[in-house]
């Protein structure tokens, strides 16, 4: 072992090997461990206060929306905007040949969810560039009927990406269902558009009071 700058070696000396030696040794041996939790003692009282173990972090809310399996359709998906209590549900497109518009209900769970808004995608407005109408309306609770559409005689397009994105506030753990009913997709020919997946989901909250 090392003890002020040099190495102490710990074997006995040939004058200690004997009997007396013998009698010797535990009480030099005490006194080694004795130096040794000394150092150690030492060692533990240093740097000035690293402060104590840290607790684990405080609970959070989160809201987890496992997507259903899924085909050539419409879907829904947690978007960028889903964070603590909010959930941002994306109505995605997958690539539908000339869509035009959209209708459909859309139910969800009231006693975990609370619905605030809707906010247009990109896919039927073509970024900015054709003119659209959006609708989405709660009635009754727990049912979201909803509508988008290009406006005037203009082609469909059969761009995949987001449709809009749906807009909900946890307001209790728990979980739940979503599901679509009425489906309508439409062309620029004003004709349904059959052999579509609508693909909801479920969810699940967990919601921390004082917690965002």
């Amino acid at each position: 072992m090392r003890r002020g700058g040099k190495f102490v070696s710990l074997e006995r000396p040939p004058e200690m090997r004997g009997a007396a030696g013998r009698s010797r040794w535990p009480w030099l041996l005490r006194g080694v461990l004795a130096l040794v939790q000394a150092l150690a003692l030492t060692a533990c009282g240093g740097g000035g206060g690293g402060g104590g173990p840290t607790g684990p972090p405080p609970p959070t809310s989160a809201i987890v929306f496992p997507p259903a399996a899924g085909g050539s359709g419409i879907q829904l998906a947690s978007g960028p905007g889903s964070q603590g209590v909010t959930l941002a549900l994306d109505v995605r497109t997958t690539g539908i040949h000339d869509l035009y518009g959209v209708a459909f209900h859309l139910t969800y769970p009231t006693a975990v969810l609370r619905f605030t808004g809707a906010v247009e995608g990109g896919v039927l407005n073509g970024s900015g560039g054709t003119p659209t109408s959006i609708q989405a309306v709660e009635a009754p609770a727990g049912n979201l009927v909803v509508g988008l559409t290009r406006l005037g005689p203009v082609p469909g397009t059969s761009a995949a990406g987001i449709l809009m994105t749906l807009q909900f506030t946890g307001i209790a753990s728990g979980s739940g269902a979503l599901a679509f009913a009425d489906v309508l997709a439409t062309d620029s020919a004003g004709n349904p558009i059959t052999g579509l997946i609508w693909a909801a989901g479920t969810v699940q909250t967990t919601i921390v009071a004082g917690a965002r």
